[in-house]
């Protein structure tokens, strides 16, 4: 696919809703894509820039944009709200967390959000992945310690943009995260 993602990203966001066209696909251990993934993502993120004019809140989330070679849109995306919020997913969209958790679930009417009655309800932890595609009824909340790598074809838009503090701040907390991972994970405590 690119130089920054594995190559299992490109067929899940390629991947349509009809059963037919979900890709088998084999992961490879944690630690053949969640080290050099966060290592690529030191090296493309501005941290230590201005803020990117499309660094942004959305449903809960900071999410700060990293370079991609091609046409897909990445972000960092932090945990900036500790409660469980609507996500309105308009493009097939693969979510890989790097540190913390996401709680991930699923509703079959929308009034079943408003109600709290989810038909699926599912949390993540590192070096975990999921799929999500356009229009699902699906809710997200992170943990105040988490950073995901979200990857999509479309960037998101009617969001508020981060202020340069706030930018800068978040943008030191994933450095820390980041920076922590491959030797953690070369020590074996990941």
């Amino acid at each position: 696919m690119n130089a920054l993602l594995p190559a299992f990203v490109d067929r899940l966001l390629q991947q349509g809703r009809d059963p037919a066209e979900i890709p088998a696909i084999s992961l490879p251990a944690p630690t053949d894509w969640l080290a050099p993934l966060a290592t690529r993502v030191l090296s493309a993120l501005a941290i230590g820039t201005p803020r990117p004019a499309c660094a942004l809140l959305a449903h809960g989330y900071a999410y700060l944009p990293i370079p991609s070679p091609d046409d897909h849109v990445l972000y960092l995306r932090m945990a900036a709200q500790s409660v469980m919020t609507p996500w309105p997913v308009d493009a097939p969209t693969i979510v890989l967390t790097l540190a913390g958790t996401a709680a991930l679930e699923v509703y079959q009417e929308p009034g079943d959000i408003q109600a709290g009655r989810p038909q699926y309800a599912r949390s993540f932890g590192a070096e975990q992945v999921f799929a999500v595609h356009p229009g699902t009824l699906c809710a997200t909340q992170g943990s105040s310690d988490g950073v995901q790598v979200l990857a999509t074809s479309r960037a998101l838009t009617g969001t508020d943009e981060l202020a340069g503090d706030e930018y800068a701040a978040l943008a030191r907390r994933a450095r820390r995260v980041l920076e922590s991972l491959p030797s953690a994970m070369r020590e074996g405590r990941c």
